[in-house]
């Protein structure tokens, strides 16, 4: 046994192990409500109209990006650190939503630019139906809840909002004409959810809107670009590969790119997301405290995380037959598709415990520039390489540019992590 494994008792990690399974339960139906209805609409929609909705999902997370500019991070801070403080949590939270609300009428004149250009012009139905995700991703209110303290209060309203909607999908979409129904439904789920979380707000009372003030709500933007720009790296690659694909390639081949994709990222990150969560506060308290003890629990973390992906590039890789079978002839050469993108779980996995328990968790300021360093590095791989591999191999080559984006994040962060986790 190497020598920095250090022996805990069952105790020293009981809360956090505790919330990893809470959670893994409130992710499971966030992520597996999902997961039910996707292989449906796959075999219902055929490979081409699921690309209309493939395709349009990335351009509303382009833009759901801009809406949130990090926000979810700058202001849940800055309630965490005044919800004791009335009036300052009253302006903190009306001037984020007052420059959300600005940042949405931006988003929308972008989506009208968006649905002009010429090889997008056949999604615009789509496209228009699912920004109803953007309206409700501004009103959501995840960053207030989760400055107070009370993010169960989301994830349970996001458990009743897919459960109460996601059904219909079953009862309306009964043919491929009928993919305008489908996004409306996908959309609505967003939207029930902030009506929910709006009406929470409204009868606990927790705030009071007060009066619009342009330098308070630009002290906000001010307060969130740093963190928007990191995000925005991090974040925009997972988007790129549906939206490049829409110029060089058809809805069909966005539609098997799309369904192969969101199947393994939702493998992922059901087991990805809680851990990081549970863990992270952990693993920041004891990095202060106990360097030697942090280090081993994240190492022990990420021995257990990649047993657990190796597990699902083994499902993911064997099943694919079985898979592509239930899926029907629309999705019959996505073989390919599903061996590539079984190795993505693991580098996925890796990278995220070495960059967010690693480099953000136990690491300094110089860290989390590493942190930022490595997504600008990817995103800029990401874009050349989907450019390059996308107008030949077109969804296979989209794969290959995740799996090798999503590779140089991981070797990224072992490299910048190395001395904070390995060195002595």
């Amino acid at each position: 046994m190497n020598k920095w494994i250090v022996k805990y008792k069952q105790s020293d990690v009981k809360h956090e192990i505790k919330d990893v399974f809470y959670l893994i339960a409130l992710q499971g139906v966030n992520y597996i409500a999902p997961l039910l209805v996707l292989p449906y609409l796959m075999i219902v929609l055929g490979a081409e109209k699921f690309g209309y909705i493939g395709f349009s999902l990335s351009v509303t997370q382009y833009l759901m990006l801009i809406v949130d500019f990090g926000f979810n991070l700058s202001a849940t801070k800055r309630i965490a650190l005044n919800k004791n403080d009335k009036e300052a949590l009253n302006n903190i939270f009306s001037s984020t939503l007052y420059a959300k609300i600005g940042l949405l009428i931006i988003s929308f004149f972008i989506l009208l630019f968006v649905a002009q250009i010429p090889q997008f012009i056949v999604y615009r139905e789509t496209m228009f139906v699912m920004f109803l995700m953007v309206i409700a991703n501004a009103f959501s209110f995840v960053w207030l809840f989760q400055g107070l303290g009370q993010i169960r209060i989301i994830s349970i309203m996001n458990i009743i909002s897919k459960l109460t909607i996601l059904p219909f999908t079953f009862l309306f979409v009964k043919e491929s004409s009928d993919y305008l129904i489908a996004a409306f439904i996908q959309a609505f789920v967003f939207i029930f959810g902030a009506l929910l979380t709006i009406i929470i707000v409204y009868k606990k009372k927790c705030v009071l809107f007060t009066t619009f003030s342009s330098i308070s709500v630009l002290k906000e933007i001010k307060e969130s670009l740093p963190l928007f720009l990191s995000s925005a790296v991090a974040s925009i690659y997972v988007a790129s590969y549906a939206f490049v694909l829409g110029f060089f390639s058809t809805p069909a081949e966005i539609g098997k790119y799309s369904a192969v994709e969101r199947i393994m990222r939702g493998l992922s990150l059901l087991i990805l997301t809680p851990t990081l969560q549970s863990f992270y506060p952990k693993i920041s308290a004891l990095s202060v405290n106990n360097t030697t003890k942090a280090k081993a629990l994240v190492k022990r973390i990420l021995i257990v995380l990649a047993f657990l992906m190796i597990g699902v590039f083994v499902g993911m890789y064997f099943l694919s037959p079985f898979i592509i079978s239930l899926l029907g002839d629309d999705y019959r050469d996505t073989l390919s598709l599903f061996h590539i993108m079984s190795v993505i779980p693991f580098f996925i996995a890796i990278g995220g415990v070495v960059g967010q328990l690693g480099l953000l968790a136990m690491g300094e300021n110089n860290s989390k520039k590493k942190f930022q360093r490595a997504y600008f590095i990817a995103g800029l791989i990401a874009v050349i390489s989907i450019l390059l591999l996308a107008p030949i191999y077109e969804a296979k080559g989209a794969a290959i540019s995740l799996l090798i984006t999503e590779f140089v994040v991981c070797v990224l962060m072992i490299w910048y992590g190395r001395k904070l986790l390995w060195e002595k």
